[in-house]
Protein backbone atom coordinates (compact mmCIF):
# COMPACT_ATOMS: atom_id res chain seq x y z
CA UNK A 1 0.00 0.00 0.00
CA UNK A 2 1.31 3.43 -0.95
CA UNK A 3 0.30 5.74 1.92
CA UNK A 4 -2.03 8.59 0.97
CA UNK A 5 -1.93 10.11 4.44
CA UNK A 6 0.55 10.19 7.34
CA UNK A 7 1.21 6.67 8.60
CA UNK A 8 -0.30 5.79 11.96
CA UNK A 9 2.48 5.61 14.54
CA UNK A 10 0.57 4.38 17.57
CA UNK A 11 -3.02 4.05 18.68
CA UNK A 12 -3.33 1.72 21.69
CA UNK A 13 -2.02 4.33 24.11
CA UNK A 14 -4.55 6.97 23.03
CA UNK A 15 -7.05 8.01 25.71
CA UNK A 16 -10.29 6.07 25.96
CA UNK A 17 -13.40 8.22 25.75
CA UNK A 18 -16.84 7.58 27.18
CA UNK A 19 -19.99 7.66 25.05
CA UNK A 20 -20.78 11.34 25.68
CA UNK A 21 -17.25 12.40 24.73
CA UNK A 22 -17.41 10.28 21.59
CA UNK A 23 -20.82 11.64 20.59
CA UNK A 24 -19.46 15.18 20.91
CA UNK A 25 -16.93 14.33 18.16
CA UNK A 26 -19.31 12.10 16.15
CA UNK A 27 -22.76 13.71 16.54
CA UNK A 28 -24.27 11.46 13.85
CA UNK A 29 -23.49 8.46 16.04
CA UNK A 30 -25.13 10.21 18.96
CA UNK A 31 -28.26 10.82 16.91
CA UNK A 32 -28.37 7.18 15.85
CA UNK A 33 -28.03 6.06 19.45
CA UNK A 34 -30.76 8.45 20.56
CA UNK A 35 -33.07 7.20 17.81
CA UNK A 36 -32.57 3.52 18.69
CA UNK A 37 -30.13 2.68 21.45
CA UNK A 38 -30.74 -1.07 21.11
CA UNK A 39 -29.73 -0.93 17.43
CA UNK A 40 -26.62 1.10 18.26
CA UNK A 41 -25.43 -1.33 20.94
CA UNK A 42 -26.99 -4.44 22.44
CA UNK A 43 -26.39 -3.35 26.02
CA UNK A 44 -25.77 -0.23 28.10
CA UNK A 45 -24.08 2.40 25.92
CA UNK A 46 -22.36 3.79 29.01
CA UNK A 47 -20.33 0.57 29.15
CA UNK A 48 -18.64 1.42 25.84
CA UNK A 49 -15.21 2.99 25.46
CA UNK A 50 -13.91 4.73 22.35
CA UNK A 51 -10.43 5.33 20.96
CA UNK A 52 -10.48 8.21 18.46
CA UNK A 53 -7.54 8.62 16.08
CA UNK A 54 -7.31 12.30 15.14
CA UNK A 55 -6.58 13.53 11.61
CA UNK A 56 -6.09 11.84 8.26
CA UNK A 57 -4.21 8.57 8.63
CA UNK A 58 -2.93 5.49 6.76
CA UNK A 59 -3.23 2.23 8.70
CA UNK A 60 -1.10 -0.81 7.82
CA UNK A 61 -2.34 -4.39 7.69
CA UNK A 62 -0.26 -5.24 10.75
CA UNK A 63 -1.93 -2.45 12.70
CA UNK A 64 -5.36 -3.62 11.55
CA UNK A 65 -4.52 -7.12 12.82
CA UNK A 66 -3.44 -5.64 16.17
CA UNK A 67 -6.72 -3.73 16.41
CA UNK A 68 -8.71 -6.84 15.61
CA UNK A 69 -6.92 -8.83 18.34
CA UNK A 70 -7.57 -6.11 20.94
CA UNK A 71 -11.24 -5.81 19.94
CA UNK A 72 -11.69 -9.57 20.16
CA UNK A 73 -10.57 -9.39 23.79
CA UNK A 74 -12.57 -6.26 24.64
CA UNK A 75 -16.08 -6.23 23.20
CA UNK A 76 -16.89 -2.84 24.72
CA UNK A 77 -14.09 -1.02 22.87
CA UNK A 78 -14.65 0.90 19.62
CA UNK A 79 -12.00 2.51 17.38
CA UNK A 80 -12.79 5.52 15.18
CA UNK A 81 -10.95 7.98 12.93
CA UNK A 82 -11.72 11.70 13.11
CA UNK A 83 -10.65 12.36 9.51
CA UNK A 84 -9.95 10.45 6.30
CA UNK A 85 -8.63 6.89 6.63
CA UNK A 86 -6.68 4.60 4.33
CA UNK A 87 -6.38 0.95 5.32
CA UNK A 88 -4.38 -1.90 3.80
CA UNK A 89 -7.12 -4.49 3.47
CA UNK A 90 -10.59 -4.42 5.01
CA UNK A 91 -11.79 -1.88 7.56
CA UNK A 92 -13.62 -4.15 10.01
CA UNK A 93 -11.80 -2.82 13.12
CA UNK A 94 -12.95 0.75 12.46
CA UNK A 95 -16.26 1.65 14.08
CA UNK A 96 -16.58 5.05 12.40
CA UNK A 97 -14.66 7.26 9.97
CA UNK A 98 -15.53 10.95 9.86
CA UNK A 99 -14.10 11.50 6.37
CA UNK A 100 -13.51 9.24 3.37
CA UNK A 101 -12.46 5.61 3.70
CA UNK A 102 -9.94 4.15 1.24
CA UNK A 103 -9.61 0.36 1.49
CA UNK A 104 -8.94 -2.78 -0.52
CA UNK A 105 -12.38 -4.14 0.26
CA UNK A 106 -15.19 -3.51 2.71
CA UNK A 107 -17.68 -5.71 4.50
CA UNK A 108 -20.96 -4.10 5.55
CA UNK A 109 -23.48 -5.79 7.84
CA UNK A 110 -26.51 -4.83 9.93
CA UNK A 111 -24.37 -2.72 12.27
CA UNK A 112 -23.65 -0.28 9.43
CA UNK A 113 -25.23 3.17 9.81
CA UNK A 114 -24.99 6.67 8.41
CA UNK A 115 -22.18 7.48 10.85
CA UNK A 116 -20.02 4.49 9.85
CA UNK A 117 -18.33 6.48 7.08
CA UNK A 118 -19.31 10.14 6.90
CA UNK A 119 -17.63 10.65 3.53
CA UNK A 120 -17.24 8.23 0.64
CA UNK A 121 -16.01 4.64 0.57
CA UNK A 122 -13.34 3.94 -2.04
CA UNK A 123 -12.92 0.15 -2.17
CA UNK A 124 -10.29 -0.93 -4.69
CA UNK A 125 -11.58 -4.49 -5.16
CA UNK A 126 -15.17 -4.86 -3.94
CA UNK A 127 -17.77 -4.26 -1.25
CA UNK A 128 -19.90 -6.96 0.42
CA UNK A 129 -23.20 -5.94 2.01
CA UNK A 130 -24.83 -8.75 4.00
CA UNK A 131 -27.92 -9.00 6.18
CA UNK A 132 -27.35 -12.73 6.60
CA UNK A 133 -30.31 -15.02 5.90
CA UNK A 134 -33.12 -12.89 7.31
CA UNK A 135 -35.46 -13.73 4.46
CA UNK A 136 -36.37 -10.18 3.46
CA UNK A 137 -34.63 -7.28 1.78
CA UNK A 138 -33.28 -4.60 4.10
CA UNK A 139 -32.63 -0.99 3.14
CA UNK A 140 -29.09 0.27 3.63
CA UNK A 141 -28.69 3.70 5.25
CA UNK A 142 -27.59 6.33 2.74
CA UNK A 143 -24.03 5.38 1.77
CA UNK A 144 -21.57 6.64 -0.83
CA UNK A 145 -19.45 3.95 -2.50
CA UNK A 146 -16.90 3.75 -5.31
CA UNK A 147 -15.90 0.18 -6.21
CA UNK A 148 -15.72 -2.15 -9.23
CA UNK A 149 -18.00 -4.81 -7.67
CA UNK A 150 -20.82 -4.56 -5.15
CA UNK A 151 -22.23 -7.79 -3.67
CA UNK A 152 -25.52 -7.53 -1.75
CA UNK A 153 -27.21 -10.28 0.25
CA UNK A 154 -30.75 -9.41 1.37
CA UNK A 155 -30.08 -5.70 0.90
CA UNK A 156 -31.58 -3.23 -1.57
CA UNK A 157 -29.00 -1.03 -3.32
CA UNK A 158 -31.24 1.94 -4.11
CA UNK A 159 -30.04 4.14 -1.23
CA UNK A 160 -26.40 3.81 -2.31
CA UNK A 161 -24.67 6.65 -4.16
CA UNK A 162 -22.70 4.27 -6.39
CA UNK A 163 -20.21 4.92 -9.16
CA UNK A 164 -21.99 4.18 -12.46
CA UNK A 165 -19.45 1.62 -13.71
CA UNK A 166 -19.79 -0.61 -10.64
CA UNK A 167 -21.33 -4.04 -11.28
CA UNK A 168 -23.87 -5.31 -8.73
CA UNK A 169 -24.59 -8.89 -7.72
CA UNK A 170 -27.77 -9.21 -5.65
CA UNK A 171 -29.06 -12.20 -3.69
CA UNK A 172 -32.44 -11.98 -2.01
CA UNK A 173 -35.87 -13.57 -2.21
CA UNK A 174 -37.81 -10.29 -2.36
CA UNK A 175 -35.81 -8.75 -5.22
CA UNK A 176 -37.84 -6.61 -7.60
CA UNK A 177 -35.14 -4.67 -9.40
CA UNK A 178 -33.10 -1.55 -8.78
CA UNK A 179 -33.54 2.11 -9.64
CA UNK A 180 -29.78 2.46 -10.08
CA UNK A 181 -28.42 2.52 -13.65
CA UNK A 182 -25.64 0.05 -12.81
CA UNK A 183 -25.37 -3.33 -14.46
CA UNK A 184 -26.94 -5.82 -12.08
CA UNK A 185 -27.01 -9.62 -11.91
CA UNK A 186 -29.68 -10.78 -9.49
CA UNK A 187 -30.10 -14.16 -7.90
CA UNK A 188 -29.82 -17.05 -10.37
CA UNK A 189 -28.56 -14.77 -13.17
CA UNK A 190 -25.33 -14.62 -11.17
CA UNK A 191 -24.47 -18.21 -12.10
CA UNK A 192 -24.31 -17.35 -15.79
CA UNK A 193 -21.55 -14.74 -15.38
CA UNK A 194 -19.66 -15.41 -12.12
CA UNK A 195 -17.08 -18.18 -12.32
CA UNK A 196 -18.15 -21.39 -10.59
CA UNK A 197 -15.13 -21.37 -8.27
CA UNK A 198 -16.69 -18.38 -6.47
CA UNK A 199 -20.12 -19.97 -6.04
CA UNK A 200 -21.64 -22.65 -3.87
CA UNK A 201 -24.31 -24.43 -5.93
CA UNK A 202 -27.85 -23.19 -5.33
CA UNK A 203 -29.80 -25.73 -3.30
CA UNK A 204 -33.04 -24.43 -4.84
CA UNK A 205 -34.27 -21.52 -6.94
CA UNK A 206 -35.07 -19.23 -4.00
CA UNK A 207 -32.33 -20.22 -1.59
CA UNK A 208 -31.56 -17.88 1.29
CA UNK A 209 -28.09 -19.35 1.68
CA UNK A 210 -24.85 -17.45 1.09
CA UNK A 211 -23.89 -18.95 -2.27
CA UNK A 212 -21.10 -16.44 -3.00
CA UNK A 213 -17.64 -17.30 -1.64
CA UNK A 214 -16.41 -13.88 -0.52
CA UNK A 215 -13.01 -15.18 0.57
CA UNK A 216 -12.28 -16.71 -2.83
CA UNK A 217 -13.40 -13.52 -4.56
CA UNK A 218 -11.16 -11.36 -2.37
CA UNK A 219 -8.15 -13.57 -3.06
CA UNK A 220 -8.78 -13.53 -6.81
CA UNK A 221 -9.27 -9.77 -7.03
CA UNK A 222 -6.19 -9.13 -4.87
CA UNK A 223 -4.21 -11.26 -7.33
CA UNK A 224 -5.60 -9.32 -10.30
CA UNK A 225 -7.68 -12.26 -11.57
CA UNK A 226 -11.07 -12.05 -13.25
CA UNK A 227 -14.09 -13.30 -11.31
CA UNK A 228 -16.18 -13.82 -14.44
CA UNK A 229 -16.74 -17.10 -16.26
CA UNK A 230 -14.21 -17.88 -18.97
CA UNK A 231 -14.93 -15.90 -22.11
CA UNK A 232 -17.25 -13.37 -20.48
CA UNK A 233 -17.21 -9.97 -22.15
CA UNK A 234 -19.25 -6.95 -21.11
CA UNK A 235 -20.05 -6.32 -24.79
CA UNK A 236 -21.98 -9.59 -24.74
CA UNK A 237 -24.07 -8.29 -21.84
CA UNK A 238 -24.70 -5.03 -23.69
CA UNK A 239 -25.89 -6.91 -26.78
CA UNK A 240 -28.14 -9.06 -24.58
CA UNK A 241 -29.62 -5.93 -23.02
CA UNK A 242 -30.42 -4.57 -26.49
CA UNK A 243 -32.00 -7.90 -27.44
CA UNK A 244 -34.18 -7.94 -24.34
CA UNK A 245 -35.37 -4.40 -25.07
CA UNK A 246 -36.27 -5.44 -28.63
CA UNK A 247 -38.16 -8.51 -27.36
CA UNK A 248 -40.26 -6.33 -25.06
CA UNK A 249 -41.23 -4.21 -28.08
CA UNK A 250 -42.17 -7.30 -30.09
CA UNK A 251 -39.20 -6.83 -32.44
CA UNK A 252 -38.33 -10.52 -32.49
CA UNK A 253 -36.08 -10.48 -35.55
CA UNK A 254 -34.07 -7.53 -34.22
CA UNK A 255 -33.82 -9.28 -30.85
CA UNK A 256 -32.57 -12.43 -32.55
CA UNK A 257 -29.72 -10.57 -34.22
CA UNK A 258 -28.75 -8.81 -31.00
CA UNK A 259 -28.67 -12.19 -29.24
CA UNK A 260 -26.69 -13.64 -32.14
CA UNK A 261 -24.25 -10.75 -31.80
CA UNK A 262 -23.89 -11.59 -28.10
CA UNK A 263 -23.20 -15.25 -28.92
CA UNK A 264 -20.53 -14.21 -31.42
CA UNK A 265 -18.82 -12.27 -28.63
CA UNK A 266 -19.22 -15.02 -26.02
CA UNK A 267 -20.20 -18.40 -27.52
CA UNK A 268 -20.84 -20.00 -24.12
CA UNK A 269 -23.40 -17.42 -22.98
CA UNK A 270 -26.44 -19.42 -21.84
CA UNK A 271 -28.79 -16.38 -21.72
CA UNK A 272 -27.78 -15.24 -25.22
CA UNK A 273 -28.27 -18.66 -26.81
CA UNK A 274 -31.58 -19.17 -25.00
CA UNK A 275 -32.59 -15.68 -26.12
CA UNK A 276 -31.99 -16.60 -29.78
CA UNK A 277 -34.32 -19.56 -29.26
CA UNK A 278 -36.92 -17.39 -27.51
CA UNK A 279 -36.97 -15.01 -30.49
CA UNK A 280 -37.48 -17.90 -32.92
CA UNK A 281 -40.24 -19.39 -30.76
CA UNK A 282 -41.98 -16.01 -30.59
CA UNK A 283 -42.30 -16.21 -34.38
CA UNK A 284 -43.51 -19.86 -34.21
CA UNK A 285 -40.29 -21.10 -35.85
CA UNK A 286 -40.31 -24.08 -33.53
CA UNK A 287 -37.96 -26.45 -35.33
CA UNK A 288 -35.30 -23.75 -35.54
CA UNK A 289 -35.93 -22.79 -31.93
CA UNK A 290 -35.49 -26.42 -30.88
CA UNK A 291 -31.91 -26.58 -32.14
CA UNK A 292 -31.09 -23.31 -30.39
CA UNK A 293 -32.65 -24.38 -27.09
CA UNK A 294 -30.71 -27.62 -27.25
CA UNK A 295 -27.44 -25.73 -27.77
CA UNK A 296 -28.31 -23.32 -24.95
CA UNK A 297 -29.10 -26.19 -22.58
CA UNK A 298 -25.55 -27.51 -23.01
CA UNK A 299 -24.20 -24.19 -21.67
CA UNK A 300 -26.18 -24.36 -18.43
CA UNK A 301 -23.76 -24.51 -15.45
CA UNK A 302 -23.57 -28.26 -14.75
CA UNK A 303 -22.89 -27.79 -11.03
CA UNK A 304 -26.12 -25.79 -10.49
CA UNK A 305 -28.41 -28.75 -9.91
CA UNK A 306 -30.59 -26.65 -7.62
CA UNK A 307 -31.75 -24.60 -10.60
CA UNK A 308 -33.97 -25.52 -13.54
CA UNK A 309 -32.40 -25.64 -17.00
CA UNK A 310 -35.29 -23.86 -18.72
CA UNK A 311 -33.74 -24.25 -22.18
CA UNK A 312 -33.76 -28.03 -21.72
CA UNK A 313 -37.44 -27.97 -20.74
CA UNK A 314 -38.29 -25.83 -23.76
CA UNK A 315 -36.40 -28.20 -26.07
CA UNK A 316 -38.41 -31.11 -24.63
CA UNK A 317 -41.66 -29.20 -25.00
CA UNK A 318 -41.02 -28.31 -28.64
CA UNK A 319 -39.94 -31.87 -29.45
CA UNK A 320 -43.29 -33.02 -28.06
CA UNK A 321 -45.18 -30.50 -30.18
CA UNK A 322 -43.27 -31.57 -33.29
CA UNK A 323 -44.13 -35.21 -32.61
CA UNK A 324 -40.58 -36.26 -31.76
CA UNK A 325 -41.85 -38.28 -28.84
CA UNK A 326 -38.79 -40.36 -27.99
CA UNK A 327 -36.64 -37.25 -28.01
CA UNK A 328 -39.15 -35.30 -25.94
CA UNK A 329 -39.26 -38.10 -23.36
CA UNK A 330 -35.46 -38.29 -23.19
CA UNK A 331 -35.02 -34.53 -22.78
CA UNK A 332 -37.71 -34.25 -20.10
CA UNK A 333 -36.11 -37.17 -18.27
CA UNK A 334 -32.72 -35.44 -18.51
CA UNK A 335 -34.23 -32.33 -16.92
CA UNK A 336 -35.85 -34.35 -14.14
CA UNK A 337 -32.66 -36.27 -13.39
CA UNK A 338 -30.62 -33.05 -13.32
CA UNK A 339 -32.64 -31.46 -10.51
CA UNK A 340 -33.14 -34.73 -8.63
CA UNK A 341 -29.50 -34.53 -7.52
CA UNK A 342 -30.25 -31.66 -5.14
CA UNK A 343 -33.42 -33.30 -3.75
CA UNK A 344 -35.32 -30.01 -3.60
CA UNK A 345 -39.07 -29.42 -3.91
CA UNK A 346 -40.36 -26.34 -5.67
CA UNK A 347 -43.12 -25.24 -8.04
CA UNK A 348 -40.50 -24.65 -10.70
CA UNK A 349 -39.91 -28.40 -10.98
CA UNK A 350 -43.43 -29.03 -12.22
CA UNK A 351 -42.75 -28.38 -15.91
CA UNK A 352 -40.43 -31.27 -16.77
CA UNK A 353 -42.80 -33.74 -15.12
CA UNK A 354 -45.92 -32.65 -17.00
CA UNK A 355 -43.98 -32.46 -20.29
CA UNK A 356 -42.92 -36.06 -19.83
CA UNK A 357 -46.42 -36.95 -18.66
CA UNK A 358 -47.95 -35.48 -21.80
CA UNK A 359 -45.36 -37.32 -23.88
CA UNK A 360 -46.40 -40.57 -22.21
CA UNK A 361 -50.03 -39.84 -23.12
CA UNK A 362 -49.01 -39.34 -26.74
CA UNK A 363 -47.05 -42.62 -26.57
CA UNK A 364 -50.06 -44.45 -25.11
CA UNK A 365 -48.49 -45.17 -21.71
CA UNK A 366 -51.31 -43.87 -19.50
CA UNK A 367 -49.99 -45.38 -16.26
CA UNK A 368 -46.62 -43.65 -16.64
CA UNK A 369 -48.41 -40.45 -17.62
CA UNK A 370 -50.50 -40.50 -14.47
CA UNK A 371 -47.43 -41.04 -12.27
CA UNK A 372 -45.62 -38.10 -13.85
CA UNK A 373 -48.64 -35.81 -13.70
CA UNK A 374 -49.26 -36.66 -10.04
CA UNK A 375 -45.63 -35.75 -9.33
CA UNK A 376 -46.02 -32.51 -11.28
CA UNK A 377 -49.10 -31.62 -9.22
CA UNK A 378 -47.23 -32.46 -6.02
CA UNK A 379 -44.91 -29.56 -6.84
CA UNK A 380 -47.71 -27.19 -7.89
CA UNK A 381 -51.32 -28.24 -7.25
CA UNK A 382 -52.72 -25.32 -9.23
CA UNK A 383 -50.53 -25.58 -12.32
CA UNK A 384 -52.81 -25.49 -15.39
CA UNK A 385 -50.99 -27.94 -17.68
CA UNK A 386 -50.85 -30.99 -15.39
CA UNK A 387 -54.41 -30.33 -14.19
CA UNK A 388 -55.65 -30.19 -17.77
CA UNK A 389 -53.72 -33.34 -18.68
CA UNK A 390 -55.03 -35.20 -15.63
CA UNK A 391 -58.49 -34.12 -16.72
CA UNK A 392 -57.84 -35.58 -20.13
CA UNK A 393 -56.76 -38.89 -18.62
CA UNK A 394 -59.99 -38.96 -16.63
CA UNK A 395 -62.00 -38.05 -19.74
CA UNK A 396 -60.43 -40.88 -21.72
CA UNK A 397 -61.42 -43.46 -19.13
CA UNK A 398 -64.95 -42.04 -18.88
CA UNK A 399 -64.66 -40.31 -15.50
CA UNK A 400 -66.26 -37.06 -16.67
CA UNK A 401 -66.84 -35.61 -13.19
CA UNK A 402 -63.16 -35.90 -12.30
CA UNK A 403 -62.21 -34.56 -15.74
CA UNK A 404 -64.32 -31.44 -15.20
CA UNK A 405 -62.84 -30.99 -11.71
CA UNK A 406 -59.27 -31.05 -13.01
CA UNK A 407 -60.14 -28.81 -15.93
CA UNK A 408 -61.81 -26.35 -13.58
CA UNK A 409 -58.53 -26.12 -11.65
CA UNK A 410 -56.68 -25.53 -14.91
CA UNK A 411 -59.14 -22.84 -15.96
CA UNK A 412 -58.54 -20.84 -12.78
CA UNK A 413 -55.16 -19.87 -14.21
CA UNK A 414 -55.80 -20.61 -17.86
CA UNK A 415 -59.36 -19.65 -18.78
CA UNK A 416 -61.11 -19.53 -22.12
CA UNK A 417 -61.31 -23.15 -23.32
CA UNK A 418 -63.62 -26.05 -22.54
CA UNK A 419 -60.75 -28.48 -22.24
CA UNK A 420 -62.59 -31.64 -21.36
CA UNK A 421 -63.87 -32.22 -24.92
CA UNK A 422 -60.55 -31.68 -26.72
CA UNK A 423 -59.36 -34.82 -28.48
CA UNK A 424 -55.59 -34.36 -28.38
CA UNK A 425 -53.03 -33.06 -25.89
CA UNK A 426 -52.03 -29.90 -27.75
CA UNK A 427 -53.04 -27.27 -25.24
CA UNK A 428 -51.83 -24.31 -27.31
CA UNK A 429 -52.39 -23.42 -30.93
CA UNK A 430 -49.45 -24.86 -32.84
CA UNK A 431 -48.74 -23.77 -36.39
CA UNK A 432 -44.97 -24.05 -36.91
CA UNK A 433 -43.31 -21.92 -39.55
CA UNK A 434 -39.77 -21.29 -40.74
CA UNK A 435 -37.93 -17.97 -40.94
CA UNK A 436 -35.01 -16.94 -43.14
CA UNK A 437 -33.20 -14.81 -40.58
CA UNK A 438 -29.92 -16.69 -40.92
CA UNK A 439 -29.86 -15.81 -44.62
CA UNK A 440 -29.79 -12.10 -43.81
CA UNK A 441 -26.76 -9.88 -43.33
CA UNK A 442 -26.82 -8.72 -39.68
CA UNK A 443 -25.63 -5.30 -40.85
CA UNK A 444 -28.96 -4.80 -42.61
CA UNK A 445 -30.90 -5.45 -39.41
CA UNK A 446 -28.82 -4.15 -36.51
CA UNK A 447 -28.61 -0.39 -35.96
CA UNK A 448 -25.34 1.20 -37.07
Amino acid sequence: MTPMYPELSSWSDLPRLNADQFFAIFPLAGQACEADESEFYDGDVDDLEFIVINGNVSISREQLDEMTAVLDDDWTLRIAVDGHAQVDGGADPLFAVKGDLHCSWLGIDRSWDSYSVHGRVYARDCVFVSASDEGWMRTLPATRIDTPFLFLWNYKPDTIDLNPDAVMFVLGFEWWGSTLPNRCYAHKDIVYVLDSRFLTPFTCEYTEEAVIDSGAILRALAAGESIYRAGFNVRCAQATDAAWAAMKEGEHRLAYFHYKQAVAIWPDSYPARAGMADAMRAESAYAQAFDLYLEASKRFPPEQTGLVNDALNMAARIALRLGWLDRAHALATQSIDFTRVSEWDDKLLTDAWWIRGETCIAQGDMAAAQRDLEQSLRFDQGAPQPNWLMGQLCFRRGDLEQARAFHAKAARRWSGTAYYDVADTYIEGFNPVSVDWDQLDPATVLPA
